[in-house]
């Protein structure tokens, strides 16, 4: 392995330590020669736009059922009392209730919603932590995945990660996201957890890392507010949106 690191970075980067890594996600990041498995950082990212569709689709299907339960018992109103009920709908009333809230909610719309809209339509989950759409809101959109890197104790530690606009890092969840549904299926959320970097300090070249595809990465050192990372940046996968 091509190791192109300043000397204060060398000796804890070495291929040796290198490939005795220890993943947050499990395993090692590296291989037994040091080098970064690119394989491993390229898991999909959890699909929420088709998520906020399928919850979307699911009320607007409500609001069709609850149409036909109230034109049926307007018609039903009608028939005992013989009191005409002309385009009297009860589903209406379900429908102008509801239709506030799903208004223009789309993948591009979600941003201007307010979060009792979202908690009303079910999508509580997309103001928490562990969603994009929370970081998005505070960091600007993703930009690409980063490999974090850090010394715990005597222990060289790594995790994948997202850079957003302003810098944030948020880290990926080291589980699996439990769902039944095919298309979720190996898909990863972010933890809930992650780092700002220093925007008083320098971000400072330390060398490269050397990839499974023949690559070499630069590396960053990175002063944030849970301490010194080092960094290197790769694109987001095309599978996934983040």
């Amino acid at each position: 392995m091509t190791m192109l690191l300043s000397p204060e970075a060398r000796g804890s980067l070495s291929p040796a330590a290198l490939s005795c890594s220890v993943s947050a996600l499990g395993g090692s990041d590296c291989g037994p020669d040091g080098v970064v498995q690119l394989e491993r950082l390229s898991f999909p990212s959890l699909d929420e736009p088709m998520l906020i569709e399928m919850r979307l689709e699911q009320h607007r299907r409500t609001q069709q059922r609850h149409r036909w339960i109230g034109r049926a018992v307007g018609a039903g109103v009608g028939l005992a009392t013989g009191i005409a009920v002309d385009g009297f709908d009860l589903g209406d009333l379900t429908s102008a209730f509801m239709g506030g809230a799903v208004g223009d909610l789309t993948v591009e719309g979600i941003q201007s919603h307010t979060d009792a809209e979202l908690e009303q339509l079910g999508l509580s989950w997309a103001l928490a932590p562990e969603s994009l759409h929370f970081h998005q809101r505070r960091h600007g959109r993703a930009l690409n995945r980063v490999l974090l890197l850090a010394m715990r104790g005597s222990q060289l530690r790594t995790t994948c990660g997202v850079r957003f606009a302003d810098g944030f890092l948020a880290f990926f969840s080291p589980d699996l996201y439990q769902c039944d549904l095919t298309p979720f299926h190996g898909a990863r959320r972010l933890s809930g957890k992650g780092a700002m970097p220093d925007l008083g300090a320098t971000t400072r070249p330390v060398g490269a890392l050397l990839c499974n595809d023949g690559r070499e990465r630069p590396l960053q050192a990175v002063m944030t507010d849970k301490g010194p990372l080092l960094a290197m940046e790769f694109v987001t996968p095309h599978h996934s949106l983040y």
